[in-house]
């Protein structure tokens, strides 16, 4: 009963590790380190930007699909969105920045 409970449960295992190597062939899922990485990105742009006095980006959405950064909202000046812009390609591991900001004078 043991053995067959140790089988079955390495089966499972193998099964889910067959599946995520799947979606990350066909490209049309993002694999558990890309979701984690992606996480850790949006958090560090966001701190980044909420740290920086003329950003103020607390009105600045970010989104992060596999290292790409959009950065939608608000911005009060031209000087607010490059800098915005130009914060988020610092931080580690972001590949590119889409600009879908407003500028609201």
């Amino acid at each position: 009963m043991r053995r067959k409970l140790t089988l079955l449960s390495l089966l499972t295992l193998f099964m889910m590790l067959l599946a995520g190597c799947q979606s990350y062939v066909d490209g049309s899922k993002r694999t558990p380190g890309e979701v984690t990485d992606d996480a850790q990105i949006k958090i560090a742009v966001k701190l980044k930007l909420l740290d920086d006095p003329e950003v103020k980006g607390t009105q600045i959405g970010v989104k992060v699909n596999r290292g790409v950064v959009t950065l939608s909202g608000r911005v009060p000046s031209d000087y607010a969105r490059e800098k915005a812009l130009r914060l988020s390609t610092e931080v580690r591991g972001v590949k590119s920045t889409v600009d879908k900001l407003t500028l609201v004078e």
